[in-house]
């Protein structure tokens, strides 16, 4: 399978909107809260956002 939003084939969960586009989890639980289709950014707006410099005590 593959999701009709972000186009993703891995996810823990396949969902269904009512009129049965198959959405990846991440989709699905957006448009259950929001009532529309996530957006692109959303699903970008982490990546490259790592702390691969934090060293522990509160400095980076």
């Amino acid at each position: 399978p593959i999701c009709e939003n972000c186009f993703t084939t891995t996810t823990p969960l396949w969902r269904k909107t009512s009129d049965n586009r198959l959405l990846c989890n991440a989709c699905g639980l957006f448009f259950k809260l929001h009532g529309v289709i996530r957006p692109p950014t959303v699903n970008q707006q982490f990546k490259g956002n790592n702390n691969s410099n934090f060293n522990g005590n509160g400095n980076s």
